[in-house]
């Protein structure tokens, strides 16, 4: 238990990062001149910092044989992150941190329902239970609040 509790504070302090993403890459398109040039420095930044986390831990770089055996849609995940980046960047100076946020979480948990359901991306099924959908409806209800409000 002690573990999984570290990882679930772990991934609240990771949601706290993601929300300064979106103003930290808005300011960044601001000084660099727009969108695709501040997506581009934020992965290259991203890069450079996991070669050096290769470099100092000796973790392995990736080999050419295991990327060309992967399944093709795991390639998916760094043109999400680009996605993602995009409109973050986009998106939160017109709706703001907490509106669009809230939109991404409610997207995901939609998602995750079917991802669960299906035990998609070779995860375990997972059942949908009433307790869950009980708690998904308050949060996507929270999300109508949020964006009525405007």
């Amino acid at each position: 238990m002690a573990g999984s509790a570290i990882l679930i504070l772990l991934a609240v302090i990771g949601g706290a990062l993601i929300a300064a993403q979106g103003p930290i890459f808005a300011r960044l398109a601001g000084s660099v001149g727009g969108t695709l040039p501040a997506a581009l420095l934020s992965f290259t930044i991203g890069t450079c910092a996991l070669i050096s986390l290769i470099l100092v831990t000796g973790a392995p770089f990736p080999k050419l044989a295991d990327m060309r055996a992967a399944p093709p849609w795991v390639w998916a995940g760094g043109l999400i992150g680009a996605y993602q980046v995009m409109l973050s960047i986009t998106a939160v100076p017109k709706i703001g941190v907490l509106a669009f946020l809230t939109a991404v979480i409610a997207g995901q948990l939609m998602a995750a329902i079917a991802y669960d359901q299906l035990g998609a991306f070779g995860l375990a099924v997972r059942a949908l239970t009433l307790t869950k959908m009980v708690g998904i409806a308050l949060l996507i209800g929270g999300l109508a609040l949020i964006v009525w409000e405007r």
